[in-house]
């Protein structure tokens, strides 16, 4: 509202168009719109408004000087209707009370128009109707939208509601801190509580499981102990016998020694089963510590010492059955050594020979040798020679050709500056040298003139004969550009003229239309929701017709958000609100529906159902639907496809209310005949 009051939206075109151009009538020779210099309440605002109708936009101007310039201005630029109010004109006495004039407060400029127009002028029937002084009584029939009074009576009413809203705000803003304190502090104590209970739900829990550890603890050390009494009567038991049989092992361990000691000196004779002999039987005298260790260790584990007895006595066994195998196996490698010794024999005679020829044939190869190398030696040199002379001789072709190239080139220019001579001097060449006298200069500064007059030629350029016509179609080309170009600024200057008025029509017409819609959009809102807010707005009010509109709504017991944040059934009745508010202020012949009700529920099927029956007296309306209930509560016509047989459909009509569909064609269809 600020903005359009800042804008002056609204005000006649005549108007805005005197205030715009008012610098040419002076300083202070326009003065302004009436309607800037009377503020009054909503309700007086609107009976002023109604009785003034386009007065209301009436222009006060400093005298009548100013008005009859106002005059020629206007036969000149042809605004539109304007009404001009002189401040030194005519005046008729005091208002009389209870008419118009005292419902309004008017600046001092301003007054004595305001006691003219309104002073004599009394409302009847809440502004149905006005009578003046003279009786005579004005009916100003509908009351068209809200003028400038009204925006500056609602722009009053909305500031003292706005700081009402922020002392308001401010109230609950400081309530909230404090319930939030109250809410912290709570909060913090429940913490504090909770974390105490489960601190000590945790001790006595792990108290629990303590007792019961030591519970169990105190029943394995009794079964540990008493497994240890039994343990130890058993080692007791034992103990007599294991000396027994550790004697008799000694016994058996001292046998064995000695006939490994014996066995060792027999395998002495052999190389190779010498040393595995000697292996086995220290593997063997460890066999014997660690029989010793184990059995000195047998007090404290008497079965594990009764096992690791059997398993001496069965490696004992083994070790003497290894013992066997390794005097066979020695007697065999004994005999592998005889039969190794005579074919070294023979080996070491073929070896000797062998060599006697071998000397033979390494001297032989050495000459060999020699004289190959000797021959790679004479084919290096014929390579790199050979490589030399092809090297020179493709240098030689390539500097044939390029000589060739360059004298053909040379040949070429020689024969154009030839025929260049002889056609710009028509002369053969021969006779041109002939005749050419003799220069006392040498080669360097004839070039160097020849140099100079060329960049000369080219500093002047070529000759245009034609630069005097070419001149004359360019003037004209620019004379002909210059008449369009002012046509265009002309017709840009009206354009721009008329986009503005276009605009200023188009803004009220829109911003008046707009504020129809939302008024229309709360009240259906308000129906289909039962209570709750919603509202449209501008994106940017001040580019009204560019600016996209924003859709908000809030049902009750949300609190306002957009609609694409709202449920499928909330979107579709807030855009049913929307078309039906829209239909208020500008009612469509035929509406075309297509299952809007599909995500309704059958409270809003039944507020839907009731909007409809209240707008078809103005609009016909075609619905697509499946819901059962909106055809028979709502429709005057039902139709509908069916398929009675496979393949084949038909159609059906069926009239709810009124004449069947079917009498109603035909009665339609005979009428013209």
């Amino acid at each position: 509202l600020e903005a359009l009051e800042r804008d002056r939206v609204g005000l006649a075109p005549a108007a805005a168009r005197l205030l715009a151009d008012r610098a040419e009538f002076g300083a202070d020779a326009v003065i302004g719109p009436l309607s800037d210099f009377i503020t009054a309440g909503a309700q007086s605002a609107a009976l002023i408004e109604r009785f003034l109708g386009n007065t209301v936009h009436a222009v006060l101007v400093r005298d009548r000087a100013v008005a009859e310039a106002v005059r020629d201005w206007h036969a000149r630029v042809n605004p539109g209707p304007l009404l001009l109010l002189p401040i030194d004109g005519p005046l008729f006495a005091d208002a009389d009370r209870g008419t118009l004039a005292s419902r309004v407060d008017a600046a001092e400029i301003a007054r004595a128009w305001v006691r003219n127009l309104l002073g004599h002028v009394r409302a009847s029937d809440d502004g149905a109707a006005f009578v003046d002084a003279r009786g005579a009584v004005w009916l100003p029939g509908e009351a068209g939208g809200p003028g400038p009074l009204r925006r500056r009576a609602e722009l009053a009413l909305l500031g003292e509601q706005r700081v009402a809203a922020e002392g308001a705000r401010g109230t609950a803003r400081s309530q909230a801190e404090q319930a939030r304190a109250a809410l912290d502090d709570a909060e913090r104590s429940v913490a504090a509580a909770t974390d105490a209970a489960d601190a000590a739900q945790t001790a006595a829990r792990e108290a629990e499981d303590a007792r019961a550890a030591i519970a169990l603890r105190v029943r394995r050390h009794e079964k540990e102990l008493a497994s240890v009494e039994a343990l130890a009567a058993r080692i007791g038991e034992r103990h007599a016998e294991l000396g027994a049989r550790l004697g008799a092992l000694d016994a058996d361990a001292g046998r064995a020694a000695r006939a490994i000691t014996e066995r060792a000196a027999a395998l002495d004779a052999g190389r190779g089963a010498l040393a595995a002999a000697e292996r086995r039987q220290e593997a063997t005298r460890e066999d014997r510590t660690r029989w010793q260790v184990e059995q000195a260790q047998a007090e404290g584990r008497l079965q594990v010492a009764l096992d690791r007895e059997r398993r001496l006595v069965e490696e004992s066994a083994s070790a003497d059955q290894r013992i066997a195998a390794l005097a066979a196996e020695l007697a065999e490698i004994q005999q592998a050594d005889r039969e190794l010794a005579g074919r070294m024999t023979d080996w070491e005679v073929q070896v000797e020979a062998r060599r006697a020829a071998l000397g033979g044939d390494e001297a032989r190869l050495t000459e060999s040798e020699e004289a190959v190398r000797g021959a790679d030696a004479r084919l290096q040199d014929a390579e790199h020679a050979l490589d030399a002379a092809r090297h020179r001789a493709t240098a030689l072709a390539d500097e044939l050709h390029q000589s060739e190239l360059r004298y053909i080139e040379l040949a070429g220019r020689r024969t154009a500056i030839r025929e260049r001579l002889e056609a710009e001097w028509r002369r053969p060449l021969g006779e041109m040298i002939a005749s050419l006298a003799p220069v006392a200069l040498d080669d360097d500064t004839l070039r160097g003139e020849v140099e100079r007059l060329r960049a000369e030629l080219e500093t002047i350029g070529a000759v245009n004969a034609l630069a005097v016509e070419e001149h004359d179609e360019e003037a004209k080309r620019l004379e002909f550009l210059t008449t369009q170009r002012a046509d265009l600024v002309s017709a840009k200057t009206s354009l721009h003229q008329a986009i503005r008025e276009i605009d200023t029509t188009a803004r009220a017409l829109f911003l008046e239309t707009f504020a129809q819609v939302r008024r229309n959009f709360r009240e259906i809102f308000l129906t289909l929701f039962g209570g709750g807010e919603c509202d449209i707005r501008l994106e940017d009010p001040a580019l009204p017709l560019d600016c996209d509109i924003e859709i908000h709504a809030s049902p009750r017991g949300k609190r306002t958000q957009r609609i694409h944040l709202l449920s499928s059934g909330e979107r579709a009745l807030v855009a049913l609100s929307l078309l039906f508010g829209i239909f208020l202020t500008k009612p469509s012949p035929f509406c075309l529906l297509d299952e809007v009700d599909a995500p309704l529920d059958d409270a809003n099927i039944g507020r839907f159902v009731k909007m409809l029956n209240q707008f078809k007296a103005k609009t016909q309306f075609i619905v697509i639907t499946h819901n059962p209930r909106t055809t028979t509560e709502a429709a005057d016509a039902v139709y509908g496809v069916t398929m009675q047989e496979p393949g084949v459909s038909s159609f059906v009509s069926v009239r709810m209310r009124g004449e069947p569909v079917d009498e109603a064609v035909e009665a339609a269809v005979a009428a013209p005949a």
